[in-house]
């Protein structure tokens, strides 16, 4: 079991197995997400287990043979070496790092930062940002900004020179506009993807201002943010070290106006789970998008707030198919959803 850190000091167990052919693939790592799991199936090193792909995409443990149990909990980070502790989250448990400065939330807070959906800077990988915060060149994300301070330090990097240097200076200087959606996604809301910093960039008319003074009951009354993500919002924006991160990056970046939605909003409000294969649409990437330009929202897990389930293959069963037939969604498939959209035009 490798146990991996994540931005926010959750420590993920990754169960690491024998290779297996599954899909077309071959697959040796499966998530178990957190403590309750590794407990109901009695999971230790070992252990023979049968695996599954989610979806046909995310390997998981179906079920474990033998059972031993008494898989040992790390009581220290395994980035930063200090205590960690056991909390309970949406009845679940789960392990969380102590160490609000471990080294693990830096780096992938920075890594989410300069993401492809985030400021998308060019280049820029996890190991890069390692050395630059193992420099001291970068204590926070507005940093970034200032690299062309350090060009011999970071010249002299292992694996850099002055090419290297250059393209990272241009690439920095090049998401210096970006839009606020992006913005906002890359600060690591808890809870905040792309999708949800799109709905309330939306919801605000693009007025930062407004959207970082939003109250709980406003964020909760957008269609697809529920309690979870407001408090996790309005909290973010509560806390004084955030705010100067903030402000901070502010003052390097301006937002790009945001062109005016030509297409009328006729999903608004209505939020998708898409699963399966499409035919339509070359992959699910171009659904969500579509999606979104009409207003809707696509989220990853079917819920109690899921309008439809876009799923080719209605008779399946599959996990958000069982979960949509037991919550009442309504299952529609891509030829549907069309039909859908048409109607709604004519």
């Amino acid at each position: 079991m490798e146990w991996s850190a994540s931005r926010t000091g959750l420590i993920n167990p990754v169960a690491i197995f024998d290779p297996v052919e599954l899909e077309g693939t071959s697959v040796s790592r499966a998530s178990v997400h957190n403590i309750s799991i590794v407990e109901n199936l009695e999971l230790n090193i070992g252990d023979t287990i049968c695996v599954y792909k989610a979806n046909m995409i995310i390997p998981q443990i179906a079920e474990n043979l033998t059972r031993s149990g008494n898989l040992k909990i790390p009581k220290q980070c395994p980035v930063c070496g200090q205590k960690t502790e056991i909390r309970s989250e949406n009845n679940a448990k789960v392990l969380f790092c102590k160490n609000p400065n471990c080294q693990a939330k830096k780096i992938k807070s920075f890594t989410l930062f300069v993401s492809r959906d985030a400021m998308n800077i060019e280049g820029l990988s996890e190991a890069t940002l390692e050395k630059l915060v193992d420099l001291g060149i970068v204590k926070e994300p507005a940093d970034l900004f200032h690299l062309s301070r350090y060009k011999d330090m970071i010249i002299s990097m292992e694996g850099f020179g002055e090419k290297s240097y250059e393209n990272l200076i241009t690439a920095v200087e090049n998401v210096r506009e970006i839009e606020m959606y992006r913005f906002l996604y890359s600060l690591g809301i808890p809870n905040i993807g792309i999708s949800n910093a799109k709905l309330i960039c939306r919801e605000f008319d693009n007025d930062f201002s407004k959207i970082r003074a939003a109250t709980q009951e406003e964020l909760t009354e957008i269609a697809g943010v529920g309690a979870v993500i407001a408090e996790a919002f309005y909290q973010f924006f509560h806390d004084k070290t955030k705010n100067e991160i903030t402000d901070h990056l502010l003052k390097e970046i301006t937002f790009r106006q945001e062109e005016k939605v030509s297409k009328p909003q006729k999903l608004s409000g209505k939020i998708f789970v898409i699963t399966g294969s499409l035919e339509k649409y070359t992959n699910r990437k171009e659904l969500k998008d579509f999606i979104e330009s009409l207003g809707g929202k696509v989220t990853g897990s079917v819920t109690g707030k899921t309008n439809y389930l876009i799923n080719n293959h209605a008779a399946s069963a599959s996990a958000k198919n069982k979960k949509a037939k037991e919550l009442g969604v309504e299952i529609i498939t891509e030829e549907q959803f069309q039909k859908m959209i048409e109607t709604d035009e004519n």
